[in-house]
């Protein structure tokens, strides 16, 4: 795109500057492009024209709805921009480029060798960053499928656990055989001699005691009183007069 400014009517006039091209080319068509004029001047972006094509320049004034009719022919040269100024003339063609030197041909092959290098290099390197991607994606795919096996396991494992069987119930018949009468009889006699026994020891003790006394009081004083050996009739006397004896 090539800027075309300047002051193209010196009486500062308000309105709009219409362009045809005189036949469509790649970057424009054929219908009218309208841009602003303020006060007299212009400023706007373009399309340059190709070799044997030029711009149809027209002046209306706003509002006005009717075909525009064109005075001037321009030709927009592909530079960076042209002023117009208040000649109301073409612009002036391009100027012829000036021939390449060697130097800048061989400055210009050395950057794009450089260019080229870099641009293999950056090749090698994003080969080498797919090639690593694409052992990791196996990798993690890998890792994945690993761990849904797990996973599959741990489920039918839980599964089997989960499983509760009914318990088996066996049932014992024991007999237990019932004493007789006459065994019952000879039970409680036993128990009543034992008891009896129990009783004739406890005597037995007492008996020892009260005569470990009488010793006693004996050694310390006078001999023991007729009336306790006089004395005879119960089982308890009769066996403390015994070991008096002994």
């Amino acid at each position: 795109m090539t800027r075309v400014f300047g002051q193209l009517f010196d009486d500062k006039r308000n309105g709009v500057l219409a362009l045809k091209a005189s036949k469509a080319f790649f970057g424009s068509s054929r219908d009218e492009q309208h841009f602003e004029v303020v006060d007299g001047a212009v400023d706007f972006d373009i399309a340059a024209t190709p070799r044997g094509v030029f711009y149809n320049v027209g002046f209306k004034d706003l509002g006005d709805t009717r075909a525009t009719s064109f005075t001037l022919k321009w030709t927009v040269p592909p530079t960076g921009s042209v002023n117009v100024g208040s000649e109301k003339a073409e612009p002036s063609t391009p100027a012829t480029t000036p021939p390449v030197n060697g130097v800048q041909v061989k400055r210009l092959a050395s950057e794009l060798s450089t260019a080229l290098e870099l641009a293999r290099t950056q090749e090698r390197e994003i080969a080498d960053i797919q090639q690593r991607e694409s052992l990791l994606r196996q990798k993690f795919d890998q890792h994945k499928r690993d761990i849904e096996q797990v996973l599959v396991q741990r489920d039918q494992h839980i599964a089997r656990l989960s499983i509760v069987q009914a318990p088996k119930i066996k049932t014992v018949y024991k007999e237990v055989p019932v004493a007789p009468k006459a065994l019952e009889e000879r039970i409680i006699n036993l128990e009543r001699e034992n008891k009896r026994l129990q009783d004739l020891n406890d005597t037995y003790y007492q008996a020892y005691v009260e005569l470990h006394q009488l010793k006693l009081e004996r050694a310390q004083s006078a001999p023991v009183p007729n009336t306790v050996t006089g004395i005879s009739g119960s089982p308890r006397q009769r066996l403390i007069n015994k070991l008096l004896a002994n």
